[in-house]
């Protein structure tokens, strides 16, 4: 499959990929999606996001109760909301509740949620958020259910080498959800694990995005051709603006 921007995705880096950094790369015309996030929603999550900042990491600093207008306020920057994800962490179904009926609210057009059941630090694992998420499947399941009765494209970011494809596939097509986010790192070893993408590609029937080591075209291509629909980008884009642009430019 040949690179064209339409495949490609900025994808969530916390503290940095904001309204105006998503903007700036969007407007670029290179990339054909782009995240904002990931914040943290609800009490515990905010909590953990505060630990995490005083630790030295980059987070957004947003205020219990001030989530929903937080987020549409960077929204509002962005010139496609249709085409922006909006990457969450969350840990119970209440609080989810409560930001989507007010996100939903607050919009005048709904973009895609990307559910983070990724983020593997400690403070958030330790509060049932993040990659904990994907053992606590019921807990998942209603999560996104929430999202999609309010309407919203729902997409789940995950880590491929931490559930079996086939077992977690199978929960992901019952659930119904529009992109499932693979992260294909290989543990111990440069590069993405595009064996593990395959099975993913193979067994679900959501889009997928194919995450992890994207340097250029030849890798971004590689994960397009295990029949992943994109390939997302963060750090490389952090580091050159016009990453993304260098990838599709001959396409």
């Amino acid at each position: 499959m040949n690179l064209s921007s339409s495949h490609a995705v900025l994808a969530a880096m916390a503290g940095i990929t904001n309204g105006n950094f998503a903007a700036q790369i969007f407007e670029s015309g290179c990339v054909g999606k782009v995240t904002i996030g990931g914040y943290s929603i609800g009490k515990e999550m905010i909590n953990a996001a505060v630990e995490l900042t005083l630790r030295g990491r980059n987070e957004f600093p947003i205020q219990l109760g001030e989530e929903a207008n937080f987020i549409a306020q960077e929204l509002d920057k962005l010139p496609s909301k249709s085409n922006t994800i909006v990457n969450v962490r969350l840990n119970n179904p209440e609080e989810t509740l409560s930001f989507a009926r007010e996100f939903s609210e607050r919009i005048s057009v709904i973009p895609i949620i990307e559910v983070n059941a990724h983020c593997r630090q400690q403070e958030i694992l330790e509060k049932g958020g993040g990659q904990n998420l994907t053992q606590r499947p019921e807990t998942l399941s209603r999560i996104l259910s929430i999202f999609k009765s309010k309407d919203f494209p729902t997409s789940l970011k995950i880590r491929g080498n931490t559930v079996d494809p086939r077992s977690f596939s199978k929960l992901v097509n019952d659930w119904g959800i529009d992109y499932l986010h693979i992260d294909s790192y290989r543990n111990g070893i440069e590069g993405t694990d595009l064996t593990l993408l395959t099975s993913f590609t193979n067994f679900n029937q959501s889009e997928v995005i194919g995450n992890n080591s994207v340097v250029d075209q030849r890798s971004a291509k590689a994960i397009l051709d295990t029949g992943a629909s994109y390939f997302s980008v963060a750090r490389a884009a952090r580091k050159n603006h016009d990453f993304f642009c260098s990838l599709v430019k001959d396409f």
